[in-house]
């Protein structure tokens, strides 16, 4: 990779972005690329906690097992995110599952050359609590909505949560990054089910349906109404 297009990489990361072009130098000199082909994994559950990642192109979903050893999505990445980040800090092993939804360009920095560049650029440190700060916020809404509420609620949820990520949650808003059967894992419910409340919402006006991965919004504040009833 270009060593321009390498910084563009990296200042599009929330952990880089407000660092000079200068001062990003020394990380493209430690960092490795590689391809990861549509269905493999980047890491599995208990792999060592040795690098950072970041999706220069492509997709990764982020899942753990759950009963049955049935997926339980947790995320879905695209470019310019980046994961990895508490076991780059600490060492341990990987806590989830990455795997490749589509072929992905990645970006790894290992995870001693990442500590010392730390260690000379605190501004880099505090961005990097900010952003695991974020991640912690958005793992205990998810996990106050699951224990509080049913699943109409938490479709609701996620619905509102990716309008948020990908824009501002307002009539016209087109959404979304997941699928229907994303969805399902992510509310732990069945496809059909997500797939029957989209069709409900959808003839009494709340949502709009333009194919398998996107959403429109025409009624948010019904939406929001539906995320705080407790089932």
């Amino acid at each position: 990779m270009m060593a321009d297009r390498l910084i563009d990489c990296l200042q599009a990361v929330p952990l880089f972005r407000e660092l000079p072009p200068d001062a990003l130098g020394p990380v493209c000199d430690q960092v490795r690329r590689f391809t990861l082909k549509q269905g493999e994994l980047l890491f599995q559950k208990g792999d060592p906690g040795n690098a950072m990642f970041i999706i220069e192109s492509g997709s990764l979903r982020v899942y753990t097992l759950g009963e049955a050893e049935r997926q339980v999505l947790l995320d879905v990445l695209g470019p310019g995110d980046v994961l990895g980040e508490l076991a780059l800090l600490d060492g341990r092993p990987r806590t989830a599952y990455a795997q490749a939804e589509t072929d992905c360009e990645i970006v790894a920095l290992d995870r001693e050359p990442f500590l010392a560049y730390l260690r000379e650029h605190p501004e880099t440190a505090i961005a990097l609590l900010s952003t695991l700060s974020a991640r912690l916020r958005q793992t205990v809404i998810q996990a106050e909505s699951t224990v509080a509420h049913g699943s109409a609620s938490r479709l609701a949820h996620v619905i509102l949560f990716l309008a948020d990520r990908d824009g501002e949650p307002v009539q016209g808003l087109v959404t979304s990054r997941l699928n229907r059967k994303d969805i399902a894992a992510a509310i732990g419910t069945s496809e059909e089910w997500v797939m029957q409340a989209l069709t409900e919402w959808s003839r009494d006006g709340i949502i709009g349906m333009t194919g398998p991965r996107r959403l429109i919004l025409h009624d948010v504040e019904a939406l929001r109404a539906i995320a705080q009833r407790r089932e």
